[in-house]
C-alpha cells in the first residue's frame, strides 16, 4: 500500500514539472517574438530617411527610444523609415564638432553632414562646386528668391563673395536700428540671399568680415520682394565693416539670410560670409 501512494506521489510531481516546462516554453516563445528597440541618447538628433530616400534628422526623445519628425522629408504621405534596432542610426551633432559621416557622396543632390550643398554637377562658380562646397562670386540663385541653398551642420560654413552685380531683393520694415544712430531698411544696395537650413536646434551666428563697404545683415522666415519684418538684423557698425547676428533655429528649418548694404555712399562691396550654430 504504501508504495502504491509513493508511486502517486511520484507521478503527480512528474505531471506539475511538465506542465512548467511547457508554460515555460510557452512564456519563451511569446517573449521571443516581443520587437525590440532602438536605443538612443535623449536629446540626440540622428540621421533618418523617408520613403522618397531623402535624408532628415529627427531628434530623440526623452524616453530613450522614440523620435520626433525626420525633418525636412517626413510626411503623411512620404513617411520615415523604420530604423534597425540592431544598426542603430549615427548620432548628429552630438558634440564633437569634427566629427564627420562617411556615407556623404558628392553629386547626388542629397546634402548629407560635411556637406554645404550639393546641386549634383560640377560646375564650380554656379553657388556649389564639384567639393559641395559655397563657390561663386555671382551665382545667379543669390539674386533672387529663395536665394542660395546654404545647409549646416555641426562646423561652419563659410562663402566669399560681392554684392556688386546682384540685385535689390529684399528690404526691411521697420528699419534695422542695431547701431542706434543709421537706421536702414537696405533698400538703397543690392543684396545677396541665402536659403539657410539648420542641422541642429541652437542658436545660428551670422557674420560678414573682410567687408569694404557698409554691410547689413538681416534674416526672415520668409524670402519675399517686399519689406518685410526681420527675426533678427545687424548694423553696429557705422559705416564700412563687417557685422554679426544672432538668432534662435530649429532642426530642419530654412531661414533666409540677407547680406545687404546700408546707407547712401558703399552700399555694396565684398565680404565674407560665415554662418554657424551653437
Amino acid at each position: 500500500m504504501l508504495q502504491r501512494r509513493i508511486s502517486s506521489i511520484l507521478a503527480l510531481a512528474l505531471a506539475g514539472a511538465l506542465g512548467l516546462v511547457i508554460a515555460g516554453g510557452c512564456a519563451s516563445s511569446t517573449a521571443a517574438t516581443d520587437t525590440p528597440t532602438v536605443k538612443c541618447t535623449a536629446g540626440n538628433y540622428v540621421f533618418c530617411r523617408c520613403q522618397n530616400r531623402e535624408e532628415g534628422t529627427k531628434v530623440c526623445n526623452e524616453d530613450g527610444h522614440s523620435f520626433g519628425k525626420c525633418e525636412p522629408c517626413e510626411t503623411v504621405d512620404n513617411p520615415v523609415l523604420p530604423d534597425d534596432p540592431n544598426n542603430p542610426p549615427p548620432d548628429v551633432d552630438a558634440g564633437d564638432p569634427d566629427a564627420q559621416v562617411t556615407s556623404a557622396t558628392c553629386g547626388d543632390k542629397l546634402v548629407q553632414d560635411g556637406e554645404d550643398c550639393d546641386d549634383g554637377n560640377k560646375v564650380e562658380d554656379d553657388g556649389c562646386d564639384s567639393t559641395c562646397h559655397l563657390a561663386g562670386t555671382n551665382p545667379l540663385a543669390t539674386r533672387s528668391c529663395p536665394g542660395l541653398d546654404l545647409h549646416v551642420w555641426s562646423k561652419p560654413v563659410m562663402y566669399v563673395g560681392t554684392t556688386v552685380g546682384s540685385t535689390q531683393t529684399g528690404s526691411l520694415s521697420p528699419n534695422c536700428k542695431s547701431d542706434g544712430l543709421n537706421p536702414t531698411s537696405g533698400s538703397a544696395g543690392p543684396d545677396r540671399v541665402f536659403n539657410v537650413t539648420a542641422h541642429k536646434t541652437g542658436v545660428m551666428t551670422v557674420k560678414t568680415t573682410d567687408t569694404d563697404y557698409d554691410c547689413l545683415l538681416y534674416v526672415t522666415q520668409s524670402c519675399t520682394s517686399t519689406p518685410i519684418a526681420n527675426l533678427a538684423c545687424a548694423h553696429n557698425t557705422v559705416g564700412v565693416g563687417g557685422e554679426t547676428m544672432t538668432f534662435p533655429v530649429i532642426a530642419g528649418k530654412s531661414y533666409s539670410v540677407f547680406v545687404d548694404g546700408a546707407g547712401i555712399t558703399k552700399v555694396q562691396g565684398v565680404f565674407r560670409l560665415t554662418v554657424s550654430i551653437q
